[in-house]
């Protein structure tokens, strides 16, 4: 392993990994090419962020994981990111939808229609893919909820002439801890469900109502009635953070 500490590798005893510029070449999947089973990340791929060594490893986690198993990574996005899968936390907590099964009765019953059911346990209410949604535009957010808040800027410590040389202390100057705080409650929460319930308090219908206990998780606070629903849309357009999409099933 070699530490993501923005320097060039010493790839001594690793010359075969050498791609002839000090570092090791990687694929998507960040795997060595042409060296089974040698994964990489960080630094020695390319000097960057601590936060892009991270972002490489966790995907690399995954081609490894998939190397053990004896399977191919899958085919990685052309913008790499990580979204929140619903589905994979219900799973976690042991609540995964049934198995689709069509039946001549009952809530699954074909001729009625099974799109957009709030009755049956095969189905994810309110799943939401993100993946389309790398940046949620501001006219998807409900901006009245939010107050106008300036930003929290960092100062900056800069020698003069006479000292700059053999001056390696630091020249942004790190927030207070209370400055931090303030800085991060800027946050809008853009895209994500922070349970705020102004989609349950302003449904003219009661559609909206809070997943019982025992059956909610991460992503999963809010169900929808859709025998009551009327898709009026109020429930997205006072969304704070623009997590609503409407659309059938949803």
């Amino acid at each position: 392993m070699v530490s993501a500490i923005g320097q060039v590798g010493d790839l001594a005893g690793l010359e075969a990994l050498d791609n002839g510029k000090g570092f090791i070449s990687a694929d998507a999947s960040y795997r060595v090419p042409e060296h089974e089973g040698y994964f990489v990340a960080g630094d020695i791929v390319r000097p960057h962020l601590l936060t892009t060594a991270i972002g490489q490893a966790a995907i690399a986690v995954e081609a490894v994981d998939k190397y053990l198993q004896d399977l191919e990574p899958a085919k990685r996005p052309k913008v790499d990111v990580h979204h929140f899968d619903l589905l994979a936390k219900l799973r976690e907590a042991g609540m995964e939808p049934q198995k689709f099964e069509p039946a001549n009765e009952g809530p699954q019953r074909i001729d009625k229609g099974v799109r957009g059911t709030s009755a049956a346990d095969f189905a994810v209410h309110n799943f939401e893919n993100r993946s389309a949604h790398e940046v949620v535009p501001a006219d998807e957010l409900f901006l009245g909820h939010w107050a106008e808040m300036p930003r929290v800027r960092r100062g900056e410590r800069v020698p003069d002439a006479g000292h700059v040389i053999g001056d390696f202390a630091e020249r942004i100057v790190a927030l207070s801890e209370e400055l931090a705080v303030k800085e991060a409650e800027r946050c809008m929460s853009c895209g994500l469900c922070f349970e705020c319930d102004n989609c349950m308090i302003f449904c003219p219908q009661d559609a909206v109502f809070r997943v019982r206990k025992g059956e909610n998780t991460t992503g999963r606070y809010v169900d929808t009635g859709h025998t009551r629903c009327i898709r009026c849309h109020i429930c997205a357009d006072v969304c704070p953070s623009g997590y609503i999409d409407m659309g059938m099933g949803r």
